[in-house]
C-alpha cells in the first residue's frame, strides 16, 4: 500500500538526518505522507465495509441451509466466515495505526505527538496479542503457550489451512515466522511502554520519563515491519477468499443437487401414484412441487457468495 511505502521512505531519509543531526521533516514529504496515509485509510475502510456484508451475507447463507434441512456445518463454510472476521481484524488494527499516524502528521504541540506515539504502541501490542498472543515462562523456565495456541492466527486460521486449503501451507508458515521474528526484535521496549499507556502508574513520573522519552524514528521502525505483516495477511486472505470462494461454489452446487434430487423423486412418486380419478388433483400438487423447487434454486442462487 502507499502508505507503507511512503513511511519506509520517510524512515530511510530519517536514518540519513539523524547522523548529520537532526532535520525535521520537510513540509512536501509531510504533505506526501499524510496524502497516502489518507488513500490507505480510504481503502482498506471500504474493503472492510464490505467484508461485513459478506459476513452478514454467509449468515443469511447459513440460516436458509438450515432451515430447508441442508447440513451447514460445512468445513469450507466455516471456514469462510473465520477467514473474514480475521480479515476485518486485520483491516481494523492497519486503520488504527494509519489513524495514529495521521494524528501524529497533522499534531502542533509536541506532547500532542508524543501521545499518537503511545497510541502505536498500544495498538501493536494489543493487535499482535490479537492476532498471535505471547509465549510466556514459567519460573522453571519451561514455556506457557497457552494463550498462543488460542490465537486467532494459530487456532482458527491454521486451522482453515489445514483442513480446507492445504495449498497454502507455504505461505502461512512464512507469516508465521514473520511474526515470531517481530516478537523477538521488538518486544524488548513494547511491553512497558504499553503498560504505562494504558494503566498509567502511582509513580506518576514513570509516565512522564517515559513519554518523554519516546523516540518518534524508533517508534516508525518498530511499526513498519509489523504494517508490512497486516499487508502481507491482507492479500494472504484475499487468496484464502478466492481458494474458498471455488470449494464454496462446489458446496453450492452440491445444495442444488441435493434440492433437485430430493424434488425429482418426489416428482416421480407423485407421477407414480396418479390414477383416473386423482388425477386432475395430482397435476395441481405437481405444479406447487415444481414451483417450489424452481423458487428454492433461485433463492440458493440469489444467496451465493
Amino acid at each position: 500500500m502507499l502508505y507503507i511505502c511512503c513511511v519506509n521512505k520517510t524512515l530511510g531519509q530519517a536514518k540519513i538526518q539523524h547522523k548529520m543531526k537532526h532535520i525535521p521533516m520537510t513540509k512536501e514529504t509531510e504533505a506526501k505522507l499524510i496524502e497516502n496515509t489518507r488513500l490507505s485509510i480510504d481503502y482498506v475502510a471500504k474493503e472492510i465495509d464490505q467484508v461485513r456484508v459478506y459476513i452478514e451475507k454467509m449468515k443469511t447463507v447459513q440460516k436458509f441451509l438450515e432451515t430447508n434441512g441442508v447440513d451447514s456445518e460445512n468445513e469450507t463454510f466455516n471456514g469462510m466466515e473465520k477467514m473474514l472476521e480475521y480479515r476485518m481484524l486485520i483491516g481494523i488494527i492497519f486503520l488504527d495505526l494509519a489513524s495514529a499516524t495521521s494524528a501524529h502528521l497533522k499534531s502542533k504541540h509536541t506532547y500532542e505527538k508524543l501521545f499518537s506515539m503511545r497510541q502505536i504502541i498500544v495498538i501493536i501490542n494489543e493487535g499482535y496479542k490479537q492476532i498471535y498472543n505471547f509465549v510466556r515462562q514459567n519460573d522453571k523456565g519451561d514455556l506457557i503457550t497457552r494463550d498462543r495456541n488460542k490465537s486467532f492466527w494459530y487456532l482458527d486460521i491454521k486451522n482453515v489451512i489445514e483442513k480446507s486449503l492445504p495449498e497454502l501451507t507455504a505461505e502461512y508458515n512464512s507469516l508465521t515466522q514473520k511474526l515470531e521474528d517481530y516478537f523477538n526484535d521488538n518486544f524488548s521496549s513494547i511491553k512497558e511502554q504499553r503498560d504505562l499507556s494504558v494503566h498509567y502508574d502511582k509513580e506518576a513520573s514513570k509516565v512522564y520519563d517515559m513519554t518523554i522519552g519516546l523516540d518518534t524514528e524508533d517508534t516508525f521502525l518498530k511499526m513498519s515491519p509489523f504494517l508490512g505483516i497486516l499487508t502481507e495477511m491482507f492479500r494472504f486472505t484475499e487468496k484464502m477468499a478466492l481458494n474458498l470462494s471455488i470449494h464454496e461454489k462446489r458446496k453450492t452446487n452440491e445444495a442444488n443437487r441435493q434440492f433437485e434430487s430430493m424434488f425429482d423423486n418426489l416428482i416421480q412418486k407423485v407421477e407414480r401414484a396418479k390414477t383416473v380419478d386423482n388425477e386432475i388433483n395430482l397435476n395441481r400438487i405437481l405444479g406447487m412441487i415444481n414451483k417450489s423447487k424452481t423458487d428454492i434454486l433461485s433463492k440458493i442462487k440469489s444467496l451465493n457468495i
